[in-house]
């Protein structure tokens, strides 16, 4: 155990007085810690050949000493080292002294006393203190310059970059991410929780210790804007280390995925409907000249649908108007529909509004909204569709535009779709 911690936290120190019972007395005491290796020097101008050869931790010395003194050799100590901590151990206990010691850069002026055990034990923790401070100063000052260094090259990056503390709080952000979440300069950015931009995954600040054990994270999440407006994005976070292992904070990388989220969506909808013509290509092949091919489409729609749908086949003709041509559905819904409208679904037809007269309909299936009275351009009377949609037969209404060759089976030349299956 012993061993152990003087590996961790050995003290090298050098110890200079005239006094060689000092020395050795000293040199016993700090030994039995178990954590400190003492050299000596009997003299200043033995301590500054030392020093030229070695670095220490610490060092201890006398005041008065024939040739350098105590406080010339401070003196030589602060020219070339301003960290190094100094401490005088001395039987002088003149005011004058002890000020111009401190003023010179001593860490602490300690009195030498007749109480060997006491005095000692003061040296040895007045020691540890000046140790543990410089080191801790330096340590600071490492990671100050480190994370100097990291904020630079954030900064330069054009990617959207950011870098939290271990709490999980934006230190620093670059430009790009400062522009990502709509924001008009980083001082808006600065301070604020990572948990604030990121709607989806829910961030819980409790969790961040185990972010910082796991490394590292890469997902997808859904971001916040100042506005309000929210983006997908593609998310990596880097845990950033000292070189003892311990964690810095974090390097967090935000990519704006929406629009290439919506290409592979049309994508996957074009390849569904490509595996569907695809599948339907030689039953087209062989479909005889004189049949019904808007039955034929029914058909096909109607076994792809879920069960209980109903598929209704439309076209359009010369006025222009939209003509009912095929309806695949339950009989007892077929039935209740004729009653309420008054006449066979088939064959109904509905002058096409001027406002609808480009027939703009997307070549992908998507949500109608408006119900049957939007189905129907508002030809229906909206009594009517109510008492439709009352029959409980109606739930999502779902549309998708057909074409062929731009023509429809009437001669009719459409710009859009002469094919609306509903």
């Amino acid at each position: 155990m012993v061993s152990h911690r003087c590996h961790l936290f050995m003290i090298r120190l050098l110890h200079v007085d005239d006094d060689r019972v000092i020395l050795e007395l000293a040199g016993l005491f700090l030994s039995q810690a178990g954590d400190f290796s003492v050299d000596t020097a009997t003299s200043g101008e033995s301590a500054i050949e030392m020093l030229s050869r070695q670095e220490y931790d610490a060092i201890v010395s006398d005041y008065t000493m024939p040739g350098c003194s105590g406080l010339d050799l401070l003196k030589y100590v602060r020219e070339k080292d301003k960290n190094t901590p100094f401490l005088i151990f001395s039987d002088q206990n003149d005011e004058e002294v002890v000020i111009d010691a401190l003023t010179s850069g001593a860490d602490f002026f300690l009195p030498k006393g007749l109480h060997v055990r006491s005095q000692f034990i003061q040296l040895e923790h007045a020691i540890r203190e000046s140790v543990m401070r410089r080191r801790a100063e330096k340590k600071h000052d490492y990671v100050s310059a480190r994370l100097k260094v990291m904020e630079a090259a954030i900064r330069g990056s054009p990617y959207p970059l950011c870098f939290c503390d271990i709490y999980g709080r934006i230190r620093f952000a670059n430009r790009a991410s400062v522009e990502l979440w709509g924001y008009s300069d980083d001082t808006e950015i600065i301070g604020k929780h990572a948990s604030e931009f990121v709607v989806r995954p829910e961030i819980d600040t409790r969790a961040i210790p185990d972010l910082l054990m796991m490394k590292g994270w890469s997902g997808q999440a859904v971001a916040l804007r100042k506005d309000r407006s929210t983006f997908d994005a593609q998310v990596h976070v880097n845990v950033i280390h000292d070189d003892s292992g311990i964690p810095l904070g974090f390097i967090a990388s935000f990519t704006d995925i929406t629009s290439q989220k919506e290409t592979r969506s049309r994508l996957e909808a074009y390849i569904r409907d490509m595996r569907l013509v695809s599948e339907k290509a030689s039953e087209l092949a062989e479909f005889p000249l004189d049949g019904n091919i808007y039955s034929f489409i029914a058909d096909s729609f109607a076994r792809l649908a879920p069960e209980g749908s109903a598929v209704l086949v439309s076209s359009v003709q010369p006025g222009p108007a939209i003509r009912l041509e095929s309806v695949r559905a339950g009989g007892e819904i077929i039935a209740e529909a004729t009653r309420i409208i008054g006449r066979p679904l088939v064959g109904l037809e509905f002058d096409l509004p001027a406002r609808e007269q480009d027939l703009s309909f997307p070549p992908a299936f998507v949500d109608i909204t408006g119900g049957i009275k939007e189905l129907s351009f508002g030809r229906i009377p909206a009594e009517t569709c109510k008492k439709l949609e009352e029959t409980g037969s109606f739930g999502r209404i779902i549309g998708s535009g057909l074409v062929w060759g731009g023509e429809d089976p009437c001669g009719y030349r459409s710009p859009a779709s002469p094919g609306i299956p509903p």
